[in-house]
Order: C-alpha cells, then structure tokens, then sequence
C-alpha cells in the first residue's frame, strides 16, 4: 500500500521545532512564532473523515469518532475531529499566554485522557 493510500496528509516538522519522544508523550519544543505556524497545521485534520490517518514524523494522527484498539499503537494519536481543531486552539492559547508553557493536551480536559499525548514548549516565553 502506498504512502498517499494509506495517509491523507504528512505535516512536515519544521527545523526550528525540535521534537522529544518521552514515554507516553511528544513534546514539540520552539518559539512562539514557529509554535504558531506549526499548531495551524492541525486545524486540516479537523474537516478529514472518520478513519483518515496524518504522517508526523513517527507519529500517526487519526480522526475517529470513537475510540478504537488504535490508541494502543506505539505513537499513535486518535481524536474526533472537532479535537483537531481544539488543540491548535490550546496550542495557540500557550504562544498568547493564556495556557500554561510546557502545556499537553490532557492538560485541558477536552477528551479522555490520550494513553500517549501530544504537547508544545515554547522557549521563548516564561515557564509556569
């Protein structure tokens, strides 16, 4: 099976963004202008169908409306698509200062919690 059969999209990583793999997380790490261009890219899987997969490093992203035995699968993310769209918003809620710096998307809530979890840094604003 083809890359373009299998997923629908491939979100490049870009250079300034340095990617750390912890145990039950991905952790993206830059500052805040290239944080923001980056958390954009997420909004596409927000208007994908039920089922379709998105390449992001060795990360597989999956839009389903309910939870499926995928989420047991080493770096693999699965959320509705609504919940796309939301953590670009939580993203971008970081770079404008309203959502604490490290932040990961268990952290607000939205869904269950992800069994592995995806989350930004940004180097250029105050921890907290």
């Amino acid at each position: 099976m083809g890359f373009f059969r299998k997923y629908r999209l491939q979100i490049k990583v870009p250079n300034a963004i340095t990617i750390v793999y912890f145990p039950d997380k991905v952790r993206f790490i830059g500052e805040a202008q290239d944080i923001a261009l980056f958390a954009e890219k997420f909004r596409q899987l927000s208007k994908f169908n039920d089922g379709d997969l998105c390449k992001l490093d060795k990360l597989t992203l999956k839009v389903s409306n309910y939870i499926t035995l995928d989420i047991h699968k080493e770096h693999w993310i699965e959320l509705p698509p609504d919940a796309w769209n939301i953590l670009a918003s939580k993203f971008l809620d970081v770079v404008d200062g309203y959502e604490d710096n490290p932040f990961d998307f268990n952290d607000c809530g939205y869904t269950d919690k992800l069994l592995f979890d995806i989350g930004i840094e940004v180097t250029d604003l105050p921890q907290k």
